[in-house]
């Protein structure tokens, strides 16, 4: 790429350099075409003024033929007789004119002036070829220090664009010499103006790659400290079932076993929850989405785990109510907050979810009649594997933490509060 950006500098830099030298070239051509036939007409009408004194002292014989001679030098008596022709091969005629004309001779254009003086007619003639031919040798010989400059010119735009692409190599080299653990940002000053937005937007790369790098060394510090303990438990439960000493006691650890297994898998689907919301939804994944259907499937999923435990589980409101986000993130947050709901209440009890249009938003809310939390646990409800203290069900601590994680990724927030009379309410306003 910087290859061909110099290339494209220094080839655009000559070319408009020959180009506005050739233009020069061509418009000084003009301007000496001018000054030439004003020069060239000035000469004629001499040449025909100074005749005439000359042939009235009758000392004017008839000249020999100067081939070089470029212009053509004619006088005619009253009578019409040639007195005078100083280049007989040329085969110019007579014009009679007065003053001047151009006219056309065996196919050539010739400038003519005429004039009558003591009774005789004088004429001379000049080939406008000739003035061209003085014209453009008069511009060549002009032209061959254009042609240097043009060369100069060369020279001066190759050191110039190769000053002005070093601090781009510098830049570049600054990244390839870096290894990936290297997001120390670069230096924010001594940059060219142009290259200062540049070095910004890199800058804000490195520093999210960054967070992004920390996020994933500590979700795979902590999925691995969160992992170590369900596996140690599923390998002791098996050497318990190894050891059981009849049926009764083979099947109860089978049970435990079974149950252990369900939180492993469940603490595993947090895991690849928690790893995918961080990462936030990409913006052409972003729809318009309508909250109460999506909470109403979720109730329709969860309703036989409700069932199995007499709560009540419902929605409320009956409007569509649109949000602008991505449907699968929506579903993962549904449920963690049905699920968390649906473990810490009680038999018989009550969860209700409320969906409803607040202001140029919506409002999510789920409404338990659990035992609530101490108001001191609130701040971090949603840190990682957090549990409050004396939790009795079972969970991996991952559920409110990725609520918010997907809540911030649609710039929602996130309110988490006890409910008077009992109970515990999560509600989330996009």
């Amino acid at each position: 790429m910087m290859a061909t950006v110099r290339r494209q500098l220094q080839v655009g830099m000559l070319c408009a350099t020959v180009a506005a030298t050739t233009g020069a070239g061509w418009l000084q051509y003009r301007a000496l075409r001018i000054e030439t036939n004003e020069l060239e007409d000035t000469q004629l009408r001499q040449l025909v003024n100074a005749l005439p004194d000359k042939l009235a002292s009758d000392i004017l014989q008839m000249s020999v033929e100067d081939p070089q001679e470029d212009f053509v030098l004619q006088a005619w008596d009253a009578d019409g007789r040639l007195l005078y022709d100083s280049k007989p091969s040329a085969h110019v005629q007579r014009h009679d004119l007065s003053g001047y004309s151009v006219v056309e001779q065996r196919g050539e254009a010739w400038r003519v002036y005429g004039g009558r003086e003591n009774g005789r007619y004088v004429q001379a003639s000049q080939a406008l070829a000739v003035r061209d031919h003085m014209a453009a040798a008069i511009v060549l010989r002009t032209g061959l220090p254009l042609l240097a400059f043009i060369g100069l010119m060369a020279i001066l735009v190759q050191v110039v664009v190769n000053r002005a692409m070093r601090p781009l190599e510098f830049l570049t080299k600054a990244l390839a010499h870096r290894s990936p653990a290297m997001l120390e940002p670069l230096p924010p000053d001594g940059w060219p103006g142009e290259l200062v937005p540049v070095v910004e937007a890199l800058n804000g790369l490195l520093e999210r790659f960054s967070q992004s790098l920390e996020t994933q060394r500590t979700f795979v510090a902590d999925a691995a400290h969160e992992l170590r303990s369900p596996i140690t438990a599923l390998k002791l439960q098996l050497q318990l079932m190894e050891r059981a000493g009849n049926d009764e006691a083979r099947q109860l650890n089978f049970a435990k076993l079974h149950e252990r297994l369900d939180r492993t898998a469940h603490l595993v689907h947090q895991l690849l929850n928690l790893a995918r919301v961080e990462s936030g939804p990409a913006r052409q994944d972003l729809q318009n989405v309508d909250l109460r259907r999506l909470a109403c499937d979720a109730v329709a999923d969860y309703s036989t785990l409700a069932e199995s435990r007499s709560v009540d589980l419902g929605v409320e409101g009956q409007e569509a109510v649109y949000v602008r986000a991505e449907p699968d993130s929506l579903r993962i947050l549904l449920n963690n907050l049905l699920d968390n709901a649906l473990r810490y209440s009680p038999e018989g009890g009550r969860v209700d979810v409320i969906v409803q249009q607040q202001g140029n938003g919506a409002l999510l809310r789920v409404n338990d009649n659990g035992p609530g939390v101490n108001p001191a646990d609130l701040p971090r409800l949603s840190d990682r594997f957090f549990r409050p203290e004396g939790s009795l069900a079972g969970g991996c601590g991952l559920g409110l933490s990725i609520v918010r994680h997907i809540a911030d990724n649609h710039g929602a927030r996130v309110g988490m509060a006890n409910r008077e009379g009992g109970g515990f309410s999560v509600s989330i306003e996009f």
